[in-house]
């Protein structure tokens, strides 16, 4: 047996050894989403997730639906890696530095800045694993 023939073994990828495609990240990010949407909602809290949680899902939900809705006619379609930078800094611009100048009930923070590039680190790896790239 090679060296290849164990990397399946050692190294899950995914849930339950299950290959993370662009269509399951996408999916899973809106139920996890949701679900945390649903519990504020319920009146249930967890500080760490009411503070990351949401800006960590926003670019893999915010990409993943245009994406997922482009791939039903181009299956081979992928974001191109300057433009999920390019979406990042968007973001975190708006929502940490912009939207706070003129509305008190947001406040910048370079943890969200960190959240959100975290999203789009696991976004681009992978869509950059389903295209071959990676």
């Amino acid at each position: 047996m090679g060296r290849h023939a164990l990397c399946g073994f050692y190294r899950m990828d995914g849930l339950l050894g299950g290959r993370l495609t662009p269509t399951r990240l996408f999916a899973g990010s809106l139920v996890l989403f949701v679900l945390h949407q649903g519990a504020i909602a319920l009146g249930v809290s967890h500080p760490w997730a009411d503070s990351y949680l949401d800006t960590f899902l926003f670019l893999l939900v915010a990409l993943g639906l245009p994406a997922w809705m482009i791939r039903f006619w181009q299956p081979a379609f992928r974001w191109n890696p300057a433009f999920i930078v390019g979406a990042w800094a968007a973001t975190s611009v708006a929502f940490e530095a912009w939207i706070p100048s003129f509305d008190p009930r947001f406040t910048g923070d370079a943890w969200d800045v960190l959240s959100y590039a975290l999203g789009a680190w696991l976004f681009q790896r992978t869509e950059a694993r389903a295209g071959g790239l990676v």
